[in-house]
């Protein structure tokens, strides 16, 4: 009858030099701390039996080396609960796990892995509950390439839990996994609708975004689905979008988005495209020059005027490609002295502009065409009409066509960059010339309209409030620039309420330090008046936050003030709200002064 060891091999009873190995191997096993307590004691009670040892021999063992741990902890579980009349489970839980992560060895870990490429029972028992998942989580980032991780890892994503994992970037390095991270989150994203969509999209991001391969292989999927659905492809641009956007934002290159975007085109930066090479200069520069704008004008226009369906449309749509073309036709233009810049080159700008606009990847009909030559012809008259530094008359009479343009959301966007031009310009001269604490300067109402009718310009418009929130107008005293900030405070609420708070709240959050105390509590007063309870997570936390560092200030607000932000305490169910709130005095029940 052969002898299994331990590390498979089947050897012969009568092998005396092996069967004392074996003996001392599981004794080896058998005299360990709680060795009952092993999962794999059972199976070296039957080795130590199976070489000769002796039932008593293994009790003994057995005996000796237990000290009972598992059930001193339960004891410490149950005494700890009693005590302080709670349940501690989750405190032992979590120093049990610190332990663990602390001990893990990896290599022994593959090692015993590896005889069986199969996952423990009682390690697969554990993957059932999220607290030892989150232990693999934290092991498996500390030690990626480890197999036995890996595979506990596509078990995790097998049971449905890979929204635990989007954000893994050990999880990104395992192919198997990834691949089935990013169907899962694909198949979420499609019945989404507006409500969730942004959190589905947000997982996507998350997961796709953890490197530069994964990446990669998101775009190239999203760009093979794009292209078979033809013209009923729009939610997955979005999605690419997306991608794009975050993957600028977490890793500051947009050369790395541009150049994968050109190569699923077909566009090989260096390899002699001019298209490619051309845009590649655009993008590392953030800066249009007229070389490279007059080679994507001799491409894009050479191809339409023929009667051909041009390059890829989405290059020139593309803001880093867009943004620099815009800023160069018309940045800065109404805070110089003179409109000075060749004719023939400003037509290209524009004819690109308005290409990207209105454009498609299929050729255009004579409908298309007639559109593209009247926006083209529009958007020369703005640049030519909107006055440089006007006086307010001049903004008046001017105002009827505006309204016009900013139907159309590139001609919007033109005339967003006109508004801060004409209010930073010669230091915001023009809130020293028509600043009224109880008028709204009129282009401020402009922002307000062009947020109004294009959602996707509302972070430009924050950005145009903020230079005249952040301004230093010279001449204004001190409480004069408060009540411009008050002012400005007034129309971002406005923007707050098309659902732009978010951003506006992290704004305030990063400069707390900078602004006047009774301006953030103004702030916090018009943002709070106009929601109701119940407030989501992402919102409560930052104001907490403002009302922890100004709670003096509020203290000292108006009882309308102190009455709203007590509201919103009182609908918080957060022991930090309750603390504040406890702090605050109730300006309804407040006793008045009697004078006699």
């Amino acid at each position: 009858m052969p002898i299994n060891s331990s590390n498979g091999n089947s050897v012969p009873l009568d092998d005396t030099e092996q069967k004392q190995r074996l003996l001392e191997e599981a004794k080896a096993e058998l005299t360990k701390k709680d060795a009952i307590m092993e999962p794999t004691a059972e199976k070296y009670v039957e080795q130590f039996l199976e070489v000769g040892g002796t039932p008593f021999n293994v009790m003994e063992m057995l005996r000796l080396g237990y000290e009972g741990l598992a059930a001193m902890t339960n004891a410490v579980n149950k005494d700890m609960g009693s005590a302080f009349s709670s349940d501690v489970s989750t405190a032992i839980t979590d120093a049990v796990s610190r332990k663990i992560i602390e001990r893990f060895d990896p290599e022994k870990a593959d090692a015993e892995f590896s005889q069986t490429n199969q996952l423990p029972d009682h390690i697969v028992e554990m993957l059932s509950h999220q607290t030892w998942r989150k232990t693999i989580y934290m092991l498996s980032e500390r030690y990626p390439d480890s197999t036995m991780l890996s595979a506990a890892l596509q078990h995790i994503a097998n049971q449905g839990h890979q929204a635990e994992m989007t954000s893994l970037s050990s999880a990104s390095l395992q192919t198997h996994v990834f691949y089935s991270l990013l169907v899962e989150c694909l198949e979420k994203v499609s019945p989404a609708d507006e409500e969730n969509l942004h959190e589905k999209i947000k997982e996507l991001v998350s997961m796709s975004c953890q490197r530069e391969q994964t990446y990669l292989v998101a775009q190239y999927l999203l760009h093979s689905v794009r292209q078979n659905m033809g013209s009923k492809a729009v939610g997955v641009w979005r999605l690419q979008e997306e991608l794009e956007s975050h993957m600028l934002d977490k890793y500051k290159r947009p050369q790395l988005a541009i150049n994968i975007k050109l190569l699923l085109d077909g566009l090989v930066v260096g390899g002699g495209d001019r298209i490619a090479d051309a845009v590649a200069s655009i993008v590392q520069g953030a800066y249009a020059a007229p070389g490279d704008v007059a080679s994507l004008y001799n491409e894009y226009y050479g191809a339409v005027s023929g009667g051909g369906s041009g390059p890829p449309i989405r290059i020139l749509q593309n803001e880093c490609v867009l943004a620099p073309m815009i800023d160069q036709a018309f940045g800065g233009l109404w805070g110089k002295a003179s409109q000075d810049q060749r004719s023939d080159l400003l037509n290209k700008y524009i004819w690109l502009i308005a290409y990207a606009t209105v454009g498609t990847d299929r050729p255009m009909t004579s409908t298309a065409k007639d559109e593209l030559h009247k926006l083209i012809t529009e958007m020369k008259e703005l640049r030519s009409e909107l006055p440089v530094h006007p006086l307010q008359t001049q903004i008046y009479q001017v105002i009827p066509k505006v309204l016009h343009w900013i139907n159309t959301p590139i001609l919007a966007r033109i005339i967003l960059l006109w508004i801060r031009d004409v209010t930073t310009y010669d230091s915001f001269t023009y809130y020293n010339t028509y600043f009224t604490s109880t008028e709204v300067p009129t282009l401020l109402l402009l922002l307000e309209e062009i947020a109004y009718r294009h959602p996707l310009l509302k972070p430009l418009v924050f950005a145009a409030y903020r230079d005249s929130f952040e301004s230093r107008v010279p001449d204004f005293l001190p409480e004069k620039q408060i009540k411009l900030q008050k002012m400005v405070i007034n129309r971002m609420a406005v923007l707050a309420q098309l659902d732009y708070a978010l951003p506006i709240l992290n704004y305030f959050s990063a400069k707390r330090n900078d602004i006047d105390e009774s301006v953030m509590v103004y702030f916090l007063h018009r943002l709070l008046v106009q929601f109701e309870a119940p407030y989501p997570d992402q919102f409560c936390k930052p104001v907490l936050e403002l009302i922890t560092h100004t709670i003096d200030s509020v203290k000292a607000g108006k009882d309308k003030e102190v009455i709203c932000i007590r509201d919103f305490l009182a609908s918080i169910n957060d022991d930090l709200a309750r603390s504040l709130l406890s702090n605050l005095p109730d300006p309804t029940t407040s006793t008045p002064i009697s004078i006699e």
